[in-house]
């Protein structure tokens, strides 16, 4: 492997570990589109889920029993429907159109949470929200691989806490992640090779997560929500971009 790719691997590898124990993997969606420029869209998005995996393990390690149990049983139904409809509808919905849908989600939420602070959003603030977010970051994830979003949007809406925010998304996302690769490897897309590849770069997916876990440490509670609002309304302006 060229040493140009093995860079764009490894700091891909460190900025999803920082992403998911510092912001709850809001940080990932940059990770398909780093990887293009030295990998066909197919190579990429192959080769990102076993590095997902692999940074799912240790969030969820380090964050073990931290998350919402009632909220993640609330939220693993949404996503599977949600993988399972956007596999069945992969060929009939346009991804441009998702995209820039999602996009528009995030720069209102975000502009709302930073002018509008005091008016709620009972609309995702509920029961139905929490299917309705869950099954989109499901369907997001698997056609235009932005399921951080919805799932971020939704925790700040409930005002989750600052651990739970984080750990609930670590836990959401190893589960929804095994699901794809279910779907993956039944369509046999990924290789050997990807998996080697991968472990490869185990160490530093270790690094990453450790990094990420000190960032949120010095994060307080508003200072967090903060952050997470300023990353949306920067996700919203880059996949309009796309």
């Amino acid at each position: 492997m060229e040493i140009s790719a093995i860079i764009l691997i490894a700091s891909v590898v460190l900025l999803i570990g920082i992403s998911k124990s510092a912001f709850a993997g809001a940080l990932g969606i940059f990770a398909v589109p780093i990887l293009m420029f030295k990998f066909s869209a197919i190579e990429a998005i192959t080769l990102m889920l076993p590095l997902l995996i692999i940074a799912d393990m240790m969030s969820v390690k380090i964050f073990w029993k931290k998350w919402d149990k009632a909220l993640l049983a609330k939220l693993i139904p949404g996503a599977i429907i949600g993988i399972v409809c956007a596999n069945l509808l992969m060929d009939f919905v346009n991804a441009d159109h998702l995209r820039f849908f999602i996009a528009f989600i995030c720069i209102a939420f975000a502009v709302k949470n930073m002018g509008f602070k005091k008016r709620q959003l009972s609309l995702v603030n509920n029961r139905f929200g929490a299917y309705v977010m869950s099954a989109t970051s499901g369907i997001t994830s698997t056609l235009v691989h932005a399921g951080g979003p919805p799932l971020i949007i939704y925790f700040t809406a409930i005002g989750l806490a600052q651990t739970k925010f984080v750990a609930t998304a670590a836990a959401f996302f190893a589960i929804m992640n095994i699901v794809k690769l279910i779907a993956v490897v039944s369509l046999g897309l990924l290789s050997l090779d990807t998996i080697l590849t991968a472990l490869a770069f185990f160490p530093l997916a270790f690094l990453g997560n450790w990094l990420g876990v000190k960032i949120n440490q010095h994060l307080d509670k508003q200072l967090f929500l903060k952050v997470m609002n300023y990353l949306l309304l920067i996700l919203g302006i880059w996949l309009l971009s796309q």
